[in-house]
């Protein structure tokens, strides 16, 4: 039985895949919100063999940028950048 990272399910896991879309740059994003998921389901996700390195590592780095643009328009740095 393979172990998860999420620690959730290979069948919670491939229900997730159902709800996420791969752009046009190669990000993985949500459906719902175009959010990049977190790396641990990004993870999961390769580890199923449902998207490959180039995906997960682009939409972990991208997702990263994101947040540490975000936080710095509200004035905050990073632990990283402290």
């Amino acid at each position: 039985m393979i172990k998860f990272q999420t620690g959730h399910t290979e069948e919670f896991i491939r229900n997730q895949w159902a709800s996420a879309w791969i752009d046009t740059k190669g990000i993985l994003r949500w459906c719902v919100n175009d959010a990049i998921p977190f790396d641990d389901m990004l993870a999961d996700f390769r580890t199923l063999g449902l998207i490959d390195e180039d995906v997960q590592l682009g939409s972990n780095l991208l997702r990263e940028q994101e947040n540490d643009d975000f936080w710095a328009k509200q004035g905050f740095l990073q632990p990283r950048e402290a």
